[in-house]
């Protein structure tokens, strides 16, 4: 069964019905510009209160490496459970950044072009998350054509960008993915989910 990720929670009761309906990782995005950005702080707090058998992705954009380390050194839970069990890297980074992590990697690649998709399962992860190009490194809010996907081994795919509740579920039946990964789609608002429509895109993924 495909694997769902929750991206840019900003708060509890996000995160709590997220996990209520299904899904089986969070994304808590550490990039400062971006809309739906929470604190290291606020992100303790709510990790604090998330049942154990979630998994946890802390998203980091062109960060140092030092900078990730501290932020996932001051998320570590008062009751010892480790709170990160994965890094996603949504920038730049090249292959030798993204080696000797102890968590698990999702490097994320922007697809612009059908040639986007060239020795991506080359590149030192352990999953692949493919989202349409837009300016900057936010979600685009549009999928790019999954034609481009097929012929390709999906086992490692993380699909994500223009993804709903009307059309996750035959992007899942056509590629065949790891994952999908859903933020704008879901939203109230930048960094505020609709309930209704989380818990429709988590059933229909499930459901393919």
């Amino acid at each position: 069964m495909v694997k769902v990720k929750v991206c840019g929670i900003t708060n509890l009761e996000d995160a709590l019905k997220a996990v209520e309906f299904g899904a089986d990782f969070l994304g808590f995005n550490f990039y400062p510009p971006s809309p739906r950005y929470i604190t290291p702080a606020r992100a303790r707090a709510i990790l604090a209160e998330i049942p154990a058998p979630v998994g946890n992705v802390a998203l980091f954009v062109n960060e140092p490496k030092e900078k990730v380390r501290e932020i996932l050194g001051y998320g570590s839970l008062p009751s010892g459970r480790q709170a990160f069990c994965g890094l996603q890297f949504h920038g730049e980074e090249e292959r030798d950044y993204c080696r000797g992590w102890e968590l698990k990697v999702i490097k994320a690649f922007r697809v612009r072009t059908r040639e986007s998709l060239i020795g991506i399962n080359e590149f030192p992860a352990d999953f692949y998350l493919l989202d349409s190009w837009a300016p900057g490194y936010g979600g685009s809010g549009f999928s790019f054509p999954w034609s481009w996907l097929e012929g390709l081994s999906a086992d490692r795919f993380v699909l994500a960008g223009g993804l709903d509740p009307e059309n996750v579920q035959e992007a899942v039946q056509r590629i065949r993915p790891y994952g999908v990964d859903i933020c704008t789609g879901v939203e109230a608002r930048p960094g505020i989910k609709d309930h209704e429509k989380l818990k429709a895109f988590i059933l229909a993924a499930k459901a393919a």
